[in-house]
């Protein structure tokens, strides 16, 4: 009954937090210098035409009554029509989504994969353990675009294995499984790029809780009764540290958006942050809005999702939460 009670207030909560959120985003963009009207005018329209224009989109409405109306809107399911693309907001959103996705999650798999490895090899050796754990938070240190700028001069321009930009060859009418292998091909700089940081902090969460459990009593016993020290790490202290992986890659989500975001920009990835970045140029506040909404929506149950697995693996969390 606990547990059912935290997560109902959890649920509570974050809705409470997504539309505090929105309506703080909201108010920040529409108090931006510069506004629709002037961009869809363009630099040379006359004061009269943006006014039209404004009058056109309802922005000559007061700030508090275009917030209600957007509130209502978005509650109701409509996310309004683009300023910028003369499209629903919610078919763009639809159609970038998949691929930012893609990105996304194979740079996440790929990161939680290498870093569980390498964090346990690096905790159970101890001086090569020492040089990766260094190396981790030196990469975990880099800037995501320069790192894609490297790996675009080394790669794709010097080397010329793997294409530069966009999610496959426009040139070639493919389908099916040589589509699938062309995206593939295509998606490696960007996900190799977006997943280098990731993997440097999982490869430090991973080290430093494999080491605690390393030195925990039933490692000893283990140990003592002559079991093979592989099996130990892959039997017991592997799957110890599992719980605490999965809760920092689930609160990792907003880091992914921020990073997708940049290399979707640098390798012309036809994503959620490419839509982003147009909406902002243009200053597209429904596209802003909408897209903000959705990252909004997904960090908050990514992080209503971290709370719940640690309060299933640990009851004394669900029990702490309902006594409060």
């Amino acid at each position: 009954m606990n547990t059912v009670a935290a997560i109902v207030r959890a649920v509570a909560w974050g809705l409470l937090a997504w539309l505090l959120i929105q309506l703080l985003l909201f108010g920040l963009v529409q108090s931006a210098p510069g506004g629709p009207a002037a961009a869809l005018a363009g630099d040379y329209a006359t004061r009269e035409t943006q006014a039209e224009i404004a009058r056109s989109f309802a922005l000559d409405q007061p700030v508090g009554q275009r917030m209600v109306s957007f509130v209502s809107r978005m509650a109701q399911g409509d996310w309004g029509m683009s300023y910028h693309f003369r499209r629903p907001v919610a078919s763009l959103i639809a159609e970038r989504l998949m691929p930012t996705m893609l990105l996304m999650l194979a740079s996440l798999a790929i990161a939680l994969l290498a870093g569980h490895s390498l964090g346990l090899w690096a905790a159970t050796h101890r001086r090569g353990g020492a040089i990766v754990a260094a190396a981790a938070m030196a990469a975990y240190a880099l800037p995501v675009f320069w790192v894609g700028q490297l790996l675009m001069i080394g790669l794709g321009l010097e080397l010329r294995w793997f294409p530069l930009s966009g999610i496959s060859d426009p040139r070639q009418d493919a389908s099916g499984l040589k589509l699938a292998v062309d995206v593939a091909w295509h998606s490696v700089l960007p996900v190799a790029t977006l997943a280098l940081q990731q993997t440097a902090f999982f490869a430090t969460v991973v080290h430093a809780k494999a080491r605690i459990e390393l030195a925990q009593d039933y490692v000893r016993a283990a140990r003592s009764r002559g079991i093979a020290e592989r099996a130990i790490v892959r039997g017991h202290v592997a799957r110890n540290v599992a719980p605490q992986l999965a809760t920092a890659a689930l609160n990792r989500v907003g880091m992914l958006f921020t990073g997708a975001v940049l290399v979707e920009t640098l390798f012309a990835w036809p994503g959620l942050g490419r839509l982003l970045t147009a909406a902002i140029l243009n200053r597209d506040h429904p596209v802003l809005m909408g897209a903000f909404a959705l990252i909004v929506a997904m960090v908050i149950l990514c992080s209503m999702a971290a709370d719940i697995v640690q309060a299933w693996l640990d009851p004394r969390l669900a029990i702490e939460g309902g006594a409060s």
